[in-house]
């Protein structure tokens, strides 16, 4: 292998790592037990949807959802190099400083191409709850969501409580929304306000991509895998809520790529 050609490979495998770091995620649930990686999660959802998106399920928004979810787990590299001017290659610890803001941008990039997708799905999935055919709000897929009770989903609350850990300093625990979800009970309600908060924040830049804490050569600086933490935490519940709308609106209906198993069987086992 030629030197540009190993330089050509370094740069490929760089430009990839903010996706591998962020689908390699894996939530607590307990000492020992963890949920799947992201990636794993989100494939099986997605198979899931396939499955309702052929015209057959009792909703037509399920083509809309596959689509976004499908974009968002397709995603594969990003190149982010923050120097525009170019005055950093005078200056080596100018250099370092924005290779260093570059590698967390480029994990904020990452992580919010995959939330919005993930987002957009979640969104479309809502109106599989209303037989309107409108697009209904998020406050309205919420209280929808928190009526009823609804089989446990194995590592939801783990979930619930990695994503607003990971993401407590945007989320406004006063405004009246996230009271009325607490009040609820439902786990179901909580996450969907505690998502709205976020994607609002990400939508119109309130949320910005963190600053290095340190950047010199053999820094153990954490800010990259914080970034990618954040963007992984809120990904992995919005596919809960996915799961839980599934659940409640096709579980009789039958998925073609295991003959006869029910998609309610298949939901709380993914």
């Amino acid at each position: 292998m030629n030197n540009m050609e190993e330089i050509w490979q370094e740069q490929l495998r760089r430009q990839k790592e903010p996706f591998d770091a962020l689908w390699a995620g894996r939530t607590r649930v307990s000492r020992r037990s963890y949920l799947a990686p992201l990636r794993s999660h989100a494939l099986r959802v997605l198979r899931v949807i396939s499955s309702l998106s052929n015209g057959r399920a009792s909703s037509p928004v399920w083509d809309g959802v596959y689509h976004n979810l499908h974009q968002a787990v397709s995603l594969q590299s990003v190149g982010l190099y923050t120097d525009v001017h170019g005055d950093s290659q005078w200056c080596r610890p100018g250099y370092e400083y924005d290779k260093a803001i570059s590698e967390v941008k480029e994990r904020f990039v990452a992580g919010q191409l995959v939330f919005q997708g993930a987002w957009n799905a979640f969104e479309l999935a809502g109106g599989a709850l209303f037989l309107t055919g409108k697009s209904p709000t998020t406050q309205a897929v919420r209280h929808k969501l928190a009526d009823g009770a609804h089989q446990p989903i194995y590592g939801l609350r783990e979930a619930l409580f990695e994503a607003y850990q990971t993401s407590k300093k945007y989320i406004d625990i006063k405004h009246p929304a996230f009271r009325e979800a607490l009040v609820s009970g439902s786990d179901l309600s909580i996450a969907a306000e505690l998502l709205r908060q976020f994607r609002n924040g990400v939508l119109h830049g309130k949320i910005e991509s963190l600053e290095p804490l340190d950047w010199v050569p053999g820094s153990e600086d954490r800010s990259c895998q914080k970034q990618t933490e954040l963007f992984q935490a809120q990904t992995r519940l919005i596919l809960f809520l996915l799961q839980a709308i599934i659940a409640r609106v096709e579980a009789n209906h039958e998925v073609w790529f295991n003959e006869g198993d029910l998609v309610e069987e298949l939901v709380f086992a993914l």
